[in-house]
């Protein structure tokens, strides 16, 4: 069975959220709260005030990952030393102060006016900002909902000319290191080679180079599930690998569900460049992807999986240096998006989770119900992989006009 990772962490976090009301977060004590930190916003102890406030909210989320992020931002706003992880912040906040304020304001409007304008004229592109204006952007759970909650090319240009082309905030940030996961080395009782491993990403969809035993559906593979909050709060994950036109490189879409905050539900979808590692093993890929307008690079390590492709274990390591971010992750996928049943498949699939720096309880479930996913319509699988279908069909045919 999975371990429940909500009963995992309740108890330590009870007597963390409850410290949070009866100790001092910074200069601020909560049981004595000063005249200044009510008044005077950019005091310290208001400043304290607020970081007791998202830390209480980031507990009341119940994941290990938010609970990571409440320390994260502790430490990083009250130990002396910045923490690289969550270092940088593209919100005006009253930590910053009126001079880096006023310099962030001046570069966005001076590099970047016209796309501020059209974006902020657009209903839609509007509401986005004013959403993202009231979170902290370093809260990737909130922050990436909210983002794909509100999509569109206004709001990709925008944030390309902020964040990606002027990099208006001075943030940096690499692909993780830590922890190191070994890719698994040998499929079907051989040592795993280059062909190996890309068969593996077609997976299961219907493809001239998918592999014996592939069940030629219209995915690769479904999430099952992951252990990244950010990214699997996302229901109906379809991943998408085929080779590009020339075979040399590949592509991955993923198609997945999105419930938005204003309550739509709708599909999203990524195009990655996939780039495989062969110098340093024929299991590991470099991904990178354009995402509403700020680029993520991204290292996967295929860490295990059956012979008869019922499943596989991906770990993924990423940052978008744009806005400061760096994140990791691992998948459980299978061809239907359910979770193994049989006890022995899952201790081996725990197992080689375990090796990545996963442990059972830290996975979230993903929701893969159809009827759920109906209410969005027809999910655009085929978006971007008809185009490299037809450029293919073209030089089929072409060769055989030929001969």
């Amino acid at each position: 069975m999975m371990p429940n990772a909500n009963l995992h962490w309740s108890a330590q976090q009870m007597i963390l959220a409850g410290l949070l009301d009866h100790t001092l977060v910074g200069p601020f004590d909560s049981s004595k709260p000063s005249l200044s930190s009510r008044i005077l916003p950019w005091s310290p102890s208001a400043s304290g005030k607020r970081m007791r406030t998202q830390m209480q909210q980031l507990f009341d989320r119940w994941t290990s990952d938010d609970f990571v992020l409440a320390l994260l931002l502790f430490f990083n706003q009250f130990s002396g030393s910045a923490v690289p992880w969550v270092e940088h912040s593209i919100d005006a906040t009253w930590e910053k102060g009126v001079i880096r304020n006023t310099r962030e304001f001046y570069g966005m409007v001076t590099k970047c006016g016209g796309c501020i304008t059209k974006c902020l004229a657009d209903e839609n592109c509007k509401q986005c900002i004013d959403a993202l204006n009231a979170v902290d952007t370093r809260d990737q759970v909130a922050s990436y909902r909210t983002v794909v909650s509100f999509e569109s090319e206004l709001l990709r240009d925008f944030s390309y000319c902020i964040l990606q082309k002027n990099n208006v905030f001075g943030c940096s940030a690499s692909i993780p290191k830590l922890p190191y996961v070994v890719p698994m080395q040998t499929w079907r009782g051989r040592e795993i080679t280059v062909d190996d491993a890309r068969k593996l990403l077609i997976g299961h969809l219907d493809d001239d180079s998918a592999v014996e035993g592939s069940l030629k559906l219209q995915t690769s593979w479904k999430v099952a599930c992951g252990a990244n909050v950010a990214y699997d709060q996302f229901p109906s994950q379809n991943q998408i690998f085929y080779e590009n036109s020339s075979g040399k490189d590949m592509w991955y879409d993923p198609i997945f569900r999105v419930e938005t905050i204003d309550g739509r539900t709708v599909w999203a979808k990524r195009h990655y460049k996939v780039r495989q590692q062969t110098k340093i093993h024929p299991a590991t890929f470099r991904f990178s992807v354009l995402d509403n307008g700020v680029t993520s690079d991204e290292f996967w390590t295929i860490a295990g999986a059956a012979d008869d492709l019922s499943w596989i274990v991906f770990h993924y390591a990423g940052a978008a240096s744009a806005v400061g971010q760096r994140y990791i992750g691992g998948l459980l996928c299978t061809p239907d998006g359910s979770v193994p049943k049989d006890e022995k498949v899952l201790e081996e699939i725990w197992d080689v989770l375990r090796g990545a720096g996963i442990e059972p309880w830290e996975l979230f479930v993903v929701n893969n119900d159809e009827m759920d996913a109906a209410v969005a319509g027809p999910p655009p699988l085929d978006y971007f992989r008809k185009d490299v279908l037809k450029v293919k069909e073209e030089r089929r045919r072409a060769a055989a006009a030929v001969s």
